[in-house]
């Protein structure tokens, strides 16, 4: 067997085999919930991608892979590109599900290596692309990709990553309102006391998933009522959306992946909320909460603080809340990364000339 890294390139038809690939390599690697086969199929089987399965092996051993698509980018004031996508389509529509912690799924003592070997064999032998979008990705893995690439950078997007670190905690032997600070707990406690003069605030776990189901269908108008009814706004107005989350939840639901709550006060709906669990951190996705008319009712703070002290008492890890910089992420947890989308740009002239155009805009 050879000892050197060979990378391959082919167009996906076989989704069978490359479950068993995928989840042989799943096994062995350190990677997040968005790289897992429950996200990766879910993904397949919802949009139908065409794409190619980038494969590295060593020593007989494959040792990692990605899903490739390509798109057609066209924008005011910019030359139009031909981009390859790693996990998503460059199409808003499609991509709006948004994959975190994305990028190549590959053993870590491979990491280096392999991606650098992929890049090689992109930049060599796959024609016809002009830069390589892929997002969200750490900070860790962004300046992996560009410095194993040696290709000029772009940041699309950027934003910290929030989450709490709950074993911290747990070995410090505190609760979790005890690890906030005082303003932040006075907050949540003066809500919790009005809540409970309506009735008890409780959290109702979907417990079948005929009920997770229900809950994903409830939580719509919630959520549209918050970020917009617009087909760029929440992603309930989008029927992509919708069928990806409900393919996604019959996939994971067996595998005790997805965890959607419901927060009560008393019979009166405060809001929902949609976690998935895998490897001991638990990933919040999204909420829908209810319009209070009362400023110190806090839905979000009080259904998240109740949320992460079950999780705490259950014996998990982490609780991420993943990227954005909304201000109650920086209250109830600390920032541990950064995200970013980024284009890795071949030596084209027409992006020289991109370059320099923002370098005189900037100035």
């Amino acid at each position: 067997m050879s000892n050197e890294y060979t990378v391959t390139l082919h167009a996906l038809e076989d989704v069978t085999n490359l479950e068993e690939e995928w989840l042989s390599l799943e096994a062995r690697c350190n990677c997040s919930f968005f790289l897992s086969w429950t996200w990766i199929s879910s993904w397949v089987n919802t949009f139908k991608p065409e794409c190619h399965v980038l494969k590295v092996q060593y020593a007989g051993s494959v040792v990692s892979l990605a899903l490739l698509t390509k798109s057609r980018f066209s924008a005011p004031f910019r030359f139009s590109a031909t981009r390859l996508h790693i996990h998503q389509k460059g199409n808003a529509i499609c991509d709006q599900v948004w994959t975190e912690y994305n990028g190549f799924l590959v053993e870590s003592a491979h990491e280096t290596q392999s991606i650098q070997a992929s890049m090689g064999f992109l930049s060599k032998h796959f024609s016809d692309w002009d830069e390589l979008v892929v997002g969200a990705v750490t900070k860790k893995d962004a300046a992996l990709l560009q410095s194993t690439s040696g290709l000029e950078r772009h940041d699309l997007w950027s934003s910290p990553s929030y989450g709490v670190d709950l074993k911290k905690i747990r070995d410090n032997q505190q609760d979790y309102l005890g690890s906030l600070s005082s303003n932040t707990r006075y907050q949540i406690r003066r809500s919790f006391r009005l809540y409970e003069q309506e009735g008890e605030l409780s959290l109702i776990h979907a417990t079948d998933l005929d009920t997770a189901l229900e809950y994903l269908n409830d939580v719509a108008p919630l959520h549209l009522k918050r970020w917009g009814e617009g087909i760029s706004q929440s992603g309930f107005a989008n029927a992509n959306f919708v069928a990806f989350h409900e393919n996604l939840i019959k996939i994971a639901w067996p595998k005790k992946q997805i965890d959607f709550i419901k927060v009560q006060s008393g019979t009166r709906v405060v809001g929902f909320f949609y976690n998935f669990i895998y490897r001991g951190t638990v990933y919040f996705y999204l909420s829908g909460l209810a319009r209070e008319g009362n400023s110190k009712l806090k839905p979000g703070l009080c259904g998240h603080a109740l949320s992460i002290q079950y999780y705490l008492d259950l014996g998990l890890n982490y609780y991420d809340f993943m990227g954005g910089d909304e201000r109650y992420k920086a209250n109830l947890g600390e920032q541990h990364d950064e995200l970013f989308q980024i284009a890795l740009k071949q030596p084209l002239f027409k992006f020289k000339v991109e370059t320099l155009l923002r370098k005189i805009k900037n100035y």
